[in-house]
């Protein structure tokens, strides 16, 4: 019977190291594996201790985590920007399933799907992170305001407009359903002739300075529009008279 290789031997030699080289792996996966595991399980980016009755979260992808001015353009509320870039909707669900606020703000503005759909995600899916989202909201802060922004027609994802138009129209359907919810509209604005206008970076899928203040101008006549006049009165020095 031949005699198994022992370690000196070539052979030997080889086992061992492919023996260490494998336990090296082993730890490696699972040292990384626990950590991606912790890190997924973290709140959304964007905490802040700031509470009460001014207090708006953004939640959502790139297109939110971008934002810069957020803050300036949304005064007086307190704009807490907790999008995180490249984000899908079910990387959003997982982080705020987590959150750890101890009071709701007082309006969640969300955009996301823009990427779901890019990356071979169905509208019916796209749709039922939506609902997935609105459920996690619903389970953790109640009746907390969710205005859900529909998906911008940018010119790198033009070629998805057709799967954003059956989003948006399912989106804006979820909204005229729930009270809690309030679907805006910021497609138009975001057209030039049928066409994506001037109202992006190079990149052709991020807003420019202009294409933001074309949200914030829709955003504003949303909430001014669907949120209580007693916190409106107490958020703004001067509060635009419905149906003025």
């Amino acid at each position: 019977m031949p005699s198994s290789p022992g370690p000196s031997t070539p052979l030997g030699i080889a086992l061992a190291t492919l023996g260490k080289c494998a336990l090296a792996l082993a730890v490696f996966t699972a040292i990384f594996g626990g950590w991606q595991w912790v890190l997924a399980r973290q709140p959304l980016p964007g905490a802040s201790n700031r509470e009460g009755a001014c207090v708006l979260w953004f939640v959502g992808s790139s297109t939110m985590s971008r934002w810069s001015s957020l803050q300036d353009d949304l005064k007086p509320w307190i704009a807490q920007n907790r999008g995180m870039g490249g984000a899908t909707m079910a990387e959003i669900n997982l982080h705020i399933a987590h959150d750890q606020a101890k009071r709701a703000p007082q309006a969640i503005v969300y955009y996301a799907g823009d990427n779901d759909l890019a990356f071979g995600r169905s509208v019916d899916e796209t749709v039922a992170d939506l609902r997935e989202f609105l459920a996690i909201k619903a389970r953790l802060f109640g009746q907390t305001p969710v205005f859900v922004i529909s998906l911008k027609p940018s010119p790198t994802r033009w070629d998805r407009r057709d799967q954003q138009d059956r989003y948006n129209l399912v989106a804006r359907t979820i909204a005229g359903q729930r009270p809690d919810v309030t679907y805006v509209d910021i497609v138009s604005l975001l057209l030039l002739n049928g066409r994506p206008g001037p109202f992006y970076n190079e990149d052709g899928l991020h807003l420019n300075d202009e294409g933001y203040r074309r949200w914030t101008i829709a955003l504003r006549r949303a909430l001014d529009e669907n949120l209580p006049q007693r916190v409106l009165q107490r958020c703004h020095s001067e509060v635009p008279q419905r149906g003025a």
